[in-house]
């Protein structure tokens, strides 16, 4: 039972990391239905603002052909030979990927610097990672400091075995206002060289409280934060924290 969890675990950080070339507004502008093949990661939705999320959000149902009572949708969509209207679309159309996307970008569009900040005192300070437990290696994480830095370490499966990765790390400073965290990366780690930005990225994912999660029919319970469109639980409290944890099952 044990092997059969940290192979399910091994496959969820798999298919849920991706190197990031972050053309993905240009891609959107130039109205490119590929885009929607492949996965579309927290980091690239996170580049983008609310009205590139609404195109993009709104191309999938272009794709099938729905026709829009937005007269912008109409105008944007109507420019590409691909789009052919002609009814109303529903979501169970969708093939699986594209429903996932379309979810994770109703997640992002919640975010509101105008909301009441969601308040942090220490207990965001740590290591928190993409899954509950971990075998012999790390998914994705981020760990946040005391002093309003932030690291994004992407996953050891994605670095490893994906043939488009070259940046391992993204680093810098967050603040967090309403229910966005700004994550300011001025430096990051690309086939173990560091290289600093003049230019820094700006990456702004919907985040909410802390809760408990009891997992493992109560045998687990663990802290876990949402950020973007995923959960992450707190094994540390100490962000360097590092060791084998294919034991804490």
């Amino acid at each position: 039972m044990k092997k059969l969890f940290v192979i399910i675990i091994l496959f969820l950080c798999c298919i849920n990391s991706f190197a990031q070339k972050f053309d993905e507004s240009q891609r959107i502008n130039k109205g490119d239905l590929t885009l929607l093949d492949s996965p579309i990661s927290d980091l690239a939705l996170a580049k983008m603002d609310n009205s590139q999320l609404r195109i993009l959000r709104n191309m999938i149902f272009a794709k099938y052909g729905h026709t829009f009572n937005s007269e912008d949708l109409k105008v944007f969509f109507s420019q590409f030979g691909w789009y052919k209207p002609g009814k109303k679309v529903s979501e169970s159309e969708f093939k699986e990927n594209e429903k996932h996307l379309l979810d994770s970008i109703k997640i992002f569009e919640t975010r509101n610097e105008n909301n009441s900040t969601i308040k942090f005192g220490n207990e965001i300070i740590g290591l928190w990672h993409e899954t509950p437990v971990m075998p012999d290696t790390w998914c994705d994480r981020f760990l946040i400091y005391p002093d309003q830095k932030i690291e994004f370490l992407i996953s050891y499966f994605t670095i490893n075995y994906s043939d488009d990765v070259d940046v391992h790390e993204y680093l810098g400073n967050y603040e967090i206002k309403g229910n966005v965290l700004t994550f300011v990366v001025n430096k990051l780690v690309k086939d173990k060289e560091t290289i600093y930005l003049n230019t820094p990225l700006i990456f702004k994912f919907p985040i909410l409280p802390i809760e408990e999660a009891v997992l493992g029919n109560g045998e687990l319970i663990r802290q876990m934060i949402q950020i973007g469109s995923k959960k992450y639980y707190l094994y540390s409290d100490n962000p360097k924290t590092i060791g084998d944890w294919s034991r804490q099952w």
